[in-house]
């Protein structure tokens, strides 16, 4: 759950970031499109917004066919491919966006949270998405109301994963902003040193995801 809650860390501060350069959000396709709505009625541009959309929905899918068919990925060979590219993407995007080159910065952008998007969808069997947080947090409020149950204790479990989830998206975003607001686009390193770390422990977890430390 370790690596996963890192995730979450660099999913939250890779949308403050990519708002703040660009005005986009890398993590999630609803601001976006909600975005390139308002800028059709407007008159707006919506071509960098679609960009970042597709972007995001193609490497998404791509890492999906990666995904390894456990539950457990952290050990898997498919899940360490996708941090490499997503390392790489992020490390050259202040070059790209240095040299004013907006779309094709959204593009590496939305490529590496994409792929970080798809290659994990569960840790220790709970549900969640590393990039964005609506799925979870209507999941969290749904255990939050629901009736004490028999399985009480599983359930209290993953309410309060789903609670560390939250904080840490909140929690990276935070840092993405500070970082941005101070350093500008280099900023943005400081999500592949994270991911490096997280790259670091699937080295340490069997390929066959017997047990998972994410």
């Amino acid at each position: 759950m370790t690596g996963a809650l890192l995730l979450v860390v660099v999913g939250g501060y890779g949308d403050a970031a990519s708002f703040l350069l660009v005005h986009c959000f890398s993590g999630h396709v609803t601001g976006n499109t909600v975005l390139a709505a308002i800028a059709l009625t407007s008159g707006g541009a919506t071509r960098e917004l679609l960009l970042a959309v597709f972007c995001f929905l193609g490497a998404t899918a791509f890492a999906q066919r990666l995904r390894s068919s456990t539950d457990r990925p952290l050990g898997s060979s498919g899940f360490c491919y996708v941090l490499i590219a997503e390392i790489i993407l992020l490390i050259l995007s202040p070059y790209i966006l240095g040299g004013q080159h907006r779309a094709l910065f959204i593009a590496a952008m939305c490529l590496a949270f994409g792929l970080q998007n798809g290659v994990l969808s569960k840790a220790d069997g709970i549900g969640l998405h590393s990039t964005y947080l609506t799925g979870t947090l209507t999941h969290l409020l749904s255990l939050l109301v629901q009736p004490v149950a028999a399985g009480a204790a599983a359930t209290k479990f993953e309410t309060r994963t789903l609670l560390f989830v939250w904080f840490a998206f909140v929690a990276g975003a935070l840092c993405g902003g500070l970082m941005i607001s101070n350093t500008g686009p280099k900023g943005i390193w400081g999500m592949p040193l994270l991911l490096i770390v997280v790259l670091a422990m699937s080295f340490f977890v069997p390929a066959a995801g017997s047990y998972d430390t994410e």
